[in-house]
């Protein structure tokens, strides 16, 4: 999971991310943006037209992007490493960062590939 994260070195020296830390934070972002991709397209793609725009689209990206970073710096920051309200460590509010970013892009690519399977949707984000 470290090759995932490699643009950022901070955490690459950290030893203790090697063994739960880009795991669990791998699972955080895979299956909170697969979430909110299938119910932006299976849910309410099929239930009205009025979210078949870009902005909905969008507003969806951003609501995945703030649950990735509110989930990953808690459960990364409290559950794995056990810290305190007090003691977050950069490296923590770094991955929680770089998690948020990857989330709109797997948003993007998810979208690319579930917005076949919607009614209203289908040409949101681009059109091919």
């Amino acid at each position: 999971m470290e090759a995932f994260y490699f643009f950022f070195e901070d955490l690459n020296n950290w030893s203790v991310w090697d063994e739960k830390g880009y795991l669990i934070g791998f699972l955080i972002l895979l299956i909170t943006t697969l979430f909110f991709t299938l119910l932006y397209y299976m849910y309410f793609g099929r239930k009205n037209m009025k979210y078949a725009t870009v902005g909905k689209w969008f507003l969806f990206g951003l609501l995945n992007m703030i649950v990735v970073f509110i989930s990953t710096l808690f459960i990364e920051g409290f559950a794995v490493f056990d810290l305190a309200f007090d003691t977050i460590f950069f490296e923590i509010w770094l991955f929680t960062l770089i998690n948020t970013i990857y989330a709109f892009v797997f948003y993007f690519i998810f979208s690319l590939i579930f917005k076949r399977f919607s009614i209203f949707p289908k040409y949101i984000p681009v059109k091919f």
